[in-house]
């Protein structure tokens, strides 16, 4: 049988008192949500809401927002995103300052909610990232890239877009074989819908490592939360390597009803909102 190495996203370089409360509140939550997207942890929380509050009292100092932005990056990988590992969930940020891709954005997105700076979530392909509008123009926010990952010239700005927009699928490791996406992707995406994104990370760690049982419980968490091609063309895989496998014949039909299950569910929220 072909060993599918699904990869979800591809670096392109290994480069008022109530309302702040009300916001602190909000950044706790999804920060606890993602941390515990694979499994019950317990989340140091009030490490983010130290640190941001420490950002809060560098903002004033800050003439342009635009500064403070490139200051809160900066100081936002020093802090967490230490090293760079492929396969890492949110969880590892605190715990090994070890980050992907998905989760370096999460955070930064996260962030950016929490100050109230206006920013879009976009996901293409093999990669993801953040668009944030400023009053001196929009900056884009690469979590992959530490030394060049700040971009605030609109012409270096729309050349990044143009190059992701291109979905191109990098070349990795000789042993593994990575899936080529039939959709083309670019999409912008909530809060909610990116822990959708954390949950399809999760489950193609386990299908990789042939946990069927953690690959389909993950992908019903992401179909949940977000109805997306790259997650319903998943499914497909999921379901040919299920059949493609070695497995019981009994323990095969289960998983296939579990995922069969799972499509059919979200066919129908689809439909219903057509």
């Amino acid at each position: 049988m072909r060993s599918w190495a699904v990869i979800f996203f591809i670096p392109f370089m290994a480069f008022g008192q109530g309302q702040e409360s009300a916001q602190t509140s909000r950044l706790t939550y999804y920060f606890t949500l993602y941390s515990q997207a694979d499994g019950p942890t317990t989340v140091d929380v009030d490490a983010i809401a130290d640190f941001a509050n420490k950002l809060e009292q560098k903002r004033t100092s800050f003439r342009k927002e635009k500064d403070f932005l490139e200051y809160l990056f900066v100081k936002t990988h020093r802090q967490f995103l230490k090293t760079y590992v492929e396969q890492s969930s949110f969880r590892d940020l605190t715990e090994s300052k070890t980050y992907n891709c998905l989760s370096g954005t999460a955070l930064y997105a996260l962030l950016l909610d929490h100050f109230q700076i206006p920013y879009r979530i976009m996901e293409t392909n093999y990669h993801i990232f953040v668009l944030a509008t400023t009053a001196e123009g929009t900056v884009l926010l690469e979590a992959t890239d530490p030394l060049h990952g700040f971009v605030d010239k609109d012409k270096f700005v729309e050349a990044r877009i143009n190059q992701y927009k291109q979905n191109a699928l990098r070349d990795g490791a000789p042993s593994k074989t990575y899936y080529k996406y039939e959709a083309n992707l670019y999409n912008e995406v909530n809060l909610d819908q990116l822990l959708g994104l954390l949950h399809y990370n999760l489950s193609v760690v386990a299908f990789n490592a042939r946990e069927f049982p953690g690959a389909v419980q993950h992908l019903g968490k992401a179909l949940d939360l977000y109805s997306s091609p790259r997650i319903e063309e998943f499914s497909r895989i999921l379901i040919l390597s299920v059949v493609a496998s070695d497995l019981d014949v009994s323990v095969k039909e289960k998983y296939l009803r579990s995922i069969q299950s799972l499509r059919k569910k979200q066919l129908a929220v689809t439909a219903s909102v057509q």
